[in-house]
């Protein structure tokens, strides 16, 4: 949570005065935002592989852990596990890249929030999972990890090198790498697009 709060306060100008109570309600916005569209990618990448009894939960309790969201599947392929697993963090990708075009239009504090959220989802989601909660919870970095045998270093990496990217772009103001994920229904891949001149 302290890099959250960390990265909002680099991308926010300084101010003489001290954030007020509106202020609050467009960064909580913004994280609603981001959650909403988050568990959104799941069920949309769920119901284009197929999957019933698509449903959507927030603020609930599931195994004795607390989730902010929660998106539940029945009769998902079961090698289609990996896709809806990252259904959230390659939604929230596209949701940076729409994030980073209304900033630059208008750096609003509810535009500089919603960067931030869904900028650094997979990231904060990684670490909270492996680090936090020590691999407690269930959650996407889990199964992730189940499904690819990556080690939790190597998904650490790949979130950190997209909000690394992420980040670079909204302070230098170029695209000159984006990262982004590609699927299909048995795979994800993490992809870099170098800009042209």
């Amino acid at each position: 949570m302290g890099f959250l709060i960390l990265g909002l306060l680099l991308l926010t100008p300084m101010r003489a005065t001290a954030a007020g109570p509106n202020d609050l309600v467009q960064i909580t916005a913004a994280f609603l935002t981001s959650l909403t569209v988050h568990e959104t990618g799941h069920a949309l990448i769920a119901d284009q592989m197929g999957a019933d009894g698509i449903s959507i939960h927030f603020f609930t309790h599931e195994d004795n852990n607390f989730a902010l969201g929660l998106t539940k599947v029945r009769n998902l392929d079961r090698h289609s596990t990996l896709p809806f697993a990252m259904g959230g963090e390659i939604a929230n990708s596209l949701n940076f890249e729409y994030a980073l075009k209304l900033y630059r239009q208008k750096p609003t504090v509810y535009n500089r929030s919603l960067l931030l959220f869904s900028g650094t989802d997979f990231l904060w989601y990684t670490v909270y999972s492996f680090y936090i909660t020590n691999g407690t919870a269930h959650s996407d970095p889990l199964i992730i990890q189940q499904e690819t045998g990556l080690s939790r270093e190597a998904i650490l990496g790949i979130a950190l090198t997209q909000s690394f990217l992420n980040f670079y772009r909204v302070v230098s103001g170029t695209d000159t790498i984006i990262p982004y994920f590609t699927y299909d229904r048995y795979s994800v891949n993490f992809m870099l697009r170098l800009a042209t001149w």
